[in-house]
This record gives C-alpha cells, sequence and structure tokens, in this order.
C-alpha cells in the first residue's frame, strides 16, 4: 500500500483526503468537551458510518479516529493506559468501513496539548516517545500510512514526524497557520518555508496544513509553500468549511461545497497534490471534490 501512495504522488496523482468528523458525530449526539475517542469504544457503528460516508464520497484516504489517541491525550480524556486499545479499535473500524474500496487508512495523529517552555514544561524527547506509542499501536493494526494534522508548534511536529518516519510509512504531516499582518505564522510564531523545509527533512513525504484557515485564505499559503517546498515533497491543504459562527443550535460553519470545491480546485493549480477538508467539511464537500478531481 505504501509503495502504491508513493508511486501516485511521484506521478502527480492528486490524492482525495476525507472531510471531518467532529461535524459528523455532533450531529449524531456526540456530548460537549467529549473527546471523539470515546465513541471509538461506545458507538462503534456510528464511527464506521462517518468513515463509510467519506468511503462512499470518493475520499482516496481516509483518517482513523485517533487524533487525540496519544498517551498524554487520552489520558487527560480520562482514557489513560488505553492507548494499543483505541487505537486499534479506530484502525480496525476504518479498516472495516474501506472494504471493497481502494481507500487507504491513514493514522490520525494529533498534537499532545503539551506546551514547550515558558508556557509549559514539554521537551522533545518526551513527546517523541508519547508518539513513538502511539505510532507503534496504529502499525500494528494495519495503517497504509501515518498522518500528522494541526500541529502548532514546529517542535512538537518534529517530534511526531521522527517518531512516524521510523516506522517505514508513508509519513504526512499538516501544521495549522493563521494571517497575520506580516504573513502566515503558526501560534508560536513559526514560517511558512522553514517549516515545510524541516518537515521534510524530518522524513515526511507530504507537508502542509489544515484548520485555522478557510479556503479562500489557503490559496496563499499553498503557493507559499509550494514554492519553499524540496522536490518530490508533495503539499497538502486541508481548509475549513469558512469561518465558525456560533448560532442557538451550536456552531455552523458559512462556507457551502461548491465555494469551498472552486477555492480548493485553486489551490491544486497553485501546486497542492493532497487536497481534503477539516472543521466543518462533510462527505457532501468531498463528494464535490471528488467530481471536479476527475472531470
Amino acid at each position: 500500500m505504501g509503495k502504491d501512495l508513493a508511486e501516485k504522488l511521484d506521478a502527480g496523482e492528486v490524492l482525495l483526503l476525507d472531510g471531518g468528523l467532529g461535524a459528523l458525530f455532533i450531529v449524531q449526539g456526540l456530548e460537549p468537551g467529549k473527546a471523539p475517542e470515546w465513541w471509538v469504544l461506545e458507538h462503534p457503528r456510528r464511527v464506521k458510518a462517518a468513515h463509510r460516508a467519506y468511503v462512499e464520497a470518493g475520499a482516496d484516504i481516509i483518517h482513523t479516529c485517533t487524533f487525540g489517541a496519544s498517551p498524554p491525550k487520552l489520558k487527560d480524556a480520562g482514557m489513560g493506559g488505553r492507548c494499543v486499545e483505541v487505537n486499534g479499535a479506530a484502525v480496525a473500524l476504518a479498516r472495516a468501513a474501506c472494504e471493497g474500496s481502494a481507500t487507504l487508512v491513514g493514522g490520525d495523529i494529533g498534537p499532545t496539548g503539551k506546551l514547550f517552555p515558558p508556557m509549559g514544561d514539554a521537551d522533545e524527547a518526551s513527546l517523541e516517545a508519547a508518539f513513538e506509542e502511539q505510532v507503534a499501536a496504529l502499525v500494528e493494526a494495519g495503517v497504509d500510512l501515518l498522518s500528522i494534522e494541526t500541529m502548532y508548534d514546529l517542535r512538537e511536529a518534529l517530534a511526531a514526524t521522527r517518531a512516524a518516519a521510523r516506522s517505514g510509512l508513508p509519513v504526512f504531516c499538516c501544521m495549522t497557520f493563521d494571517l497575520k499582518k506580516r504573513g502566515f505564522f503558526s501560534m508560536v510564531g513559526d514560517k511558512v518555508g522553514p517549516s515545510v523545509v524541516a518537515l521534510a527533512g524530518a522524513g515526511a513525504r507530504a507537508v502542509g496544513f489544515n484548520c485555522s484557515l478557510e479556503a479562500a485564505q489557503m490559496v496563499a499559503l499553498i503557493e507559499e509553500a509550494r514554492a519553499a517546498a524540496p522536490a518530490g515533497v508533495a503539499i497538502i491543504a486541508q481548509p475549513n468549511a469558512g469561518q465558525p459562527r456560533a448560532t442557538p443550535d451550536g456552531v455552523v460553519y458559512d462556507a457551502d461545497p461548491v465555494h469551498f470545491t472552486a477555492r480548493l480546485m485553486e489551490m491544486v493549480r497553485k501546486g497542492a497534490g493532497v487536497v481534503g477538508g477539516c472543521c466543518g467539511t462533510t462527505p457532501d464537500f468531498i463528494r464535490l471534490a471528488r467530481a471536479a478531481l476527475d472531470s
């Protein structure tokens, strides 16, 4: 599977990721503040159905429900000591949802929530060890690749990438950047070009960005990243479905699938080789993106 993926990227084929899982879970009753990883164990049919919806929408790769399944995040969610159990069960659900299709399963890895000094006491060695534990569980369960997402500090992104790269599987790594007056920066001030180069050097086969930005804002970010990326490194784009708005019925996003897809195709023209959706996107967004890519 990993070799097939590498061949597709080398050939310049644009790959389509899935969209958000959280939005689908919230509609089905996920309680505010509850970690989605709980549903892997409590509501496996709902998790599998969400994955299947993205498979049927045409995603080339879906993400396991393990964004918060690193040991530190599981401990914070009241699931300490259950890394192997949660990651293994999540991979099994994603794999079952892909039955009968060519869709690949990406083991999703998110930030631990730990901060570096002076805001916290994290260090790269301890974070890397935590990621190694999750990576081992995902690999043992049978993922096709490892997909690191929503990293807001390059140091943590590098720790996760190094741990993932040692598995021998293809590694994707996405950071989250905001648009400031002086350009695009991560929460801690990381710049686009150096981040892309560093992550590629640490072993990421594809590097990019997800969350924080809506599709229209991310176009320029992708263009900047493509210009900085070493040869052979694919660029990933996973924007949000517009900007979030609080309503009496909860948070909604102001983008529609047609607008989102038009911007996503613009990112492809600017050099994105892997595209998908983040917060607020649903199978409807991915279905339209599939049709646009195929046309």
